[in-house]
């Protein structure tokens, strides 16, 4: 799988630490875990915007920079961790694609892995999408984004807040085409802890916490085994926008320098749900300013003990626009 291009919509407006305090009212606690331990400054929120509206906004964003692919796409999916085909009415997404799409595009929802939700729907993607067609390559688009509407989806006890940012992805099974192709897939599971998502207890919350690292670590070794290269040849290690300091394990595990996990947002934009990885992916490969070529590890973890990671490869010729 090749990834041409990748939108992002994101207020440049951050909403600041202490704002969030007096919206969601998380604690004293929290706050001085999110503040002081974690250093969270912010997150991207868009208060008046619905989330039908940025999504289009993203898409029509990715293809006003590719209107010669517009006609050919055959896919649009959108990947989501909330377990709901769209939270604000199953025909939005078919109405989107009614209007910015051809009338043969097929229009797919793609989630139960909380989080972790666009790197399956990466594969599958991949899988659905035709290895050769006869009448020229053929072109897939997946969409991320979610609204925190509600307390579960706002903060995370200790761990982090949850942001608005949404991103595009613009795919084809074409790897000559310039872009950042998909060299290594891992996934890992912690198994039974399904319930997770709706209800908890302490002996399911340890048992998260004890096997995060494994299962985590596993997925990355199987991705960076699937793309046959060691972790010496990471260039830059992708994050998940929550509990920042989870990455300075995963580098330290992996025996690469902690400066190389890619920073820019981890403080910033909030956890984006499924699209952090592809909002850093945006600003590391296929910004025009600072365009980078190499290997990039991206990893995601969903709260029902979903796990992945991505290696992703961009060739220094190849410039991705």
């Amino acid at each position: 799988m090749n990834i041409i291009d990748v939108a992002t919509v994101i207020n440049p407006d951050l909403t600041p630490l202490n704002a969030l305090q007096a919206r969601y009212q998380w604690g004293e606690r929290n706050h001085k875990i999110f503040s002081r331990f974690l250093k969270l400054e912010s997150a991207c929120l868009f208060p008046e915007e619905p989330l039908p509206q940025l999504l289009k906004g993203c898409l029509e964003k990715l293809l006003s920079r590719h209107p010669d692919k517009r006609n050919r796409i055959r896919y649009l999916a959108y990947a989501h961790s909330l377990n709901a085909t769209f939270p604000y009415g199953v025909d939005s997404l078919r109405k989107l694609a009614a209007t910015l799409l051809p009338a043969q595009t097929e229009v797919l929802s793609a989630t139960q892995n909380s989080c972790a939700s666009s790197f399956n729907a990466l594969s599958l993607l991949t899988n659905l999408l035709p290895d050769e067609a006869e009448d020229g390559p053929q072109y897939a688009v997946l969409l991320t984004g979610e609204k925190c509407f509600h307390q579960t989806v706002q903060y995370a006890n200790q761990n982090g807040i949850f942001g608005e940012g949404c991103t595009a992805l613009l795919l084809t099974d074409d790897d000559t085409q310039p872009g950042c192709t998909v060299q290594g897939v891992g996934q890992a599971m912690i198994g039974g802890i399904g319930s997770r998502t709706y209800q908890s207890n302490p002996s399911i919350e340890n048992r998260y916490d004890h096997d995060f690292m494994p299962t985590m670590m596993r997925a990355i070794h199987r991705a960076l085994a699937d793309a046959g290269i060691g972790a010496d040849r990471l260039d830059v290690i992708l994050p998940y926008h929550m509990s920042p300091i989870t990455f300075d394990r995963i580098a330290d595990t992996l025996n690469v320098p902690r400066s190389r996990v890619f920073r820019t947002h981890l403080y910033r934009l909030g956890h984006c749900f499924c699209g952090d990885g592809f909002i850093n992916l945006h600003d590391c490969c296929f910004s025009p300013s600072v365009p980078r070529s190499g290997y990039f590890l991206a990893v995601a973890a969903g709260v029902a003990g979903s796990f992945g990671a991505r290696v992703f490869h961009r060739k220094e010729d190849r410039s991705p626009r």
